[in-house]
């Protein structure tokens, strides 16, 4: 069964020039995704909980998703919600989790992405 992914985002690969706020646009793409926000979330002891300001699930069969090997971290998302300014919009992937199907395909079932809030880098508009 393919998942519908009723959102896009706005994907921002970045390279580090060697400084610490240096950076380099290598590619703008969007991607289809489900985007969901995670605010105001926490559990008490002994529970998991999921740190990120937001979560997103792009399509694994998404020609830049495959082209990144999927290996998106430390790429920036810009996805406006709720009417939200550009400003506002920016999220930065800290966290990659490829999940397979491995009992009856073996192939890339979801990706799931964690989301900080952040500013947009240096360079992209």
């Amino acid at each position: 069964m393919r998942l519908d992914y009723p959102d896009t985002a706005l994907f921002v690969s970045v390279t580090s020039g060697g400084y610490s706020n240096n950076k380099t646009m290598e590619a703008q793409v969007l991607v289809p995704v489900i985007f969901l926000q995670n605010t105001g979330f926490a559990r008490g002891s002994f529970q998991d909980t999921f740190d990120a300001d937001a979560i997103c699930y792009p399509d694994p069969l998404n020609d830049f998703v495959i082209e990144n090997n999927n290996r998106l971290e430390g790429m920036y998302i810009l996805m406006q919600l709720y009417e939200s300014t550009v400003e506002q919009s920016w999220f930065k992937i800290e966290k990659v989790s490829v999940n397979r199907d491995h009992l009856l395909s073996n192939t890339i079932d979801n990706i799931s992405l964690a989301l900080k809030k952040t500013r947009a880098p240096v360079g992209v508009s």
